[in-house]
């Protein structure tokens, strides 16, 4: 994901959702309902991790 559509991306997000985005350390739960942008958010917070720091891409694991 280049930065231009992670910026982009991030930028439609709510405060809360940002704010699952910007949460680099340890699990997460995001409980919403359909449509409210979970997937989004999922894959923006992987983004970040790697973004932010110096973790492999094998070394993260997500669940859905």
């Amino acid at each position: 994901m280049s930065e231009e559509v992670f910026k982009e991306a991030y930028g439609r997000l709510n405060p809360k959702q940002k704010e699952a985005v910007d949460t680099i350390e340890g699990p997460v739960m995001v409980i919403a309902g359909p449509g409210t942008g979970k997937t989004t958010i999922l894959t923006l917070r992987i983004a970040q991790i790697l973004r932010k720091t110096d973790a492999p891409p094998d070394d993260l694991f997500c669940r859905l």
